[in-house]
Parts: structure tokens; C-alpha cells; sequence
């Protein structure tokens, strides 16, 4: 783990209990199987699943694990828009690739409210002109 994980008081088994947790999409422990696999009760891991340095140590193994998933996922994404047979596969993973690199942004749609403050007579002279210029022409 980093040095930062250092500071948190915790000691072996609450660590290994913490790293198994943030990791838990890939192990798929039950919390009955965590605490065993970590030498504790089951109690004890609830206890621990509401300290602050338990959970701060938590979240810090699941954030590198998510760095290194994020690696997993252009890896998939690559793979997707090299080799899908679906086209549409493909231009969805190429959108998504284009868009993370900051190469590809939304259209937005732009509305303006214009605000004629004329009077109704001005708005009258104005079409009276126009149609003069009309006829002329």
C-alpha cells in the first residue's frame, strides 16, 4: 500500500479486512467470510466498518484499485473499437475514447430570446416602409 496508508492506526487484520472490502467486486466475500479470513467476528468487522481511519483506509485501497481499472477499461475499450463485428460497438467505443481525450464534446443546443421594446406604432411605421420599398423595387 501507499505511505499515505501509513497513517491510519489500524493494525494487520483490520488492514487485510479493509483491502479485502474495497476489493470485495472481485473477491465476492460474505462479511461472515471476511472477518474470518481477517481472525475476527463478525461483530467486530461492523464495528470496524464505522472507524474513520477503517473507512478513510478503505476508500484510499479502493481508489488505487479504480486506477488501476481505469487502465482495464481503455485496454477493453481499445479492444472494442479494433475488433468489435458491431459497427455501432465500434463508434460507440471510438465516441467514448475521442470524448475522454477531450477531442469530442456534446452539441448544445443555443436558444437567444430577442426583445423588441418599439412601440406598436413604431413597429407599423417600420412595416410602412418596408412595403414602400417593396413597391419600389
Amino acid at each position: 500500500m501507499s505511505d499515505q496508508s501509513k497513517k491510519y492506526a489500524l493494525n494487520g487484520s483490520q488492514r487485510l479486512a479493509a483491502e479485502i472490502l474495497a476489493s470485495n467486486d472481485v473477491h465476492k466475500m460474505t462479511l461472515a467470510q471476511i472477518a474470518e479470513e481477517a481472525g475476527i467476528g463478525e461483530r467486530t468487522l461492523y464495528r470496524w466498518k464505522q472507524d474513520p481511519d477503517f473507512i478513510a483506509y478503505q476508500n484510499e485501497v479502493a481508489e488505487l484499485a479504480m486506477k488501476d481499472f481505469l487502465a482495464e477499461a481503455y485496454n477493453s475499450l481499445k479492444s472494442i473499437a479494433r475488433g468489435s463485428q458491431s459497427e455501432k460497438n465500434k463508434l460507440k467505443a471510438i465516441e467514448l475514447v475521442m470524448k475522454n481525450q477531450g477531442r469530442l464534446t456534446e452539441v448544445q443546443k443555443v436558444e437567444a430570446k430577442i426583445e423588441d421594446n418599439r412601440s406598436n406604432e413604431a413597429i407599423e411605421a417600420e412595416i410602412d416602409n418596408l412595403k414602400k420599398m417593396l413597391a419600389e423595387m
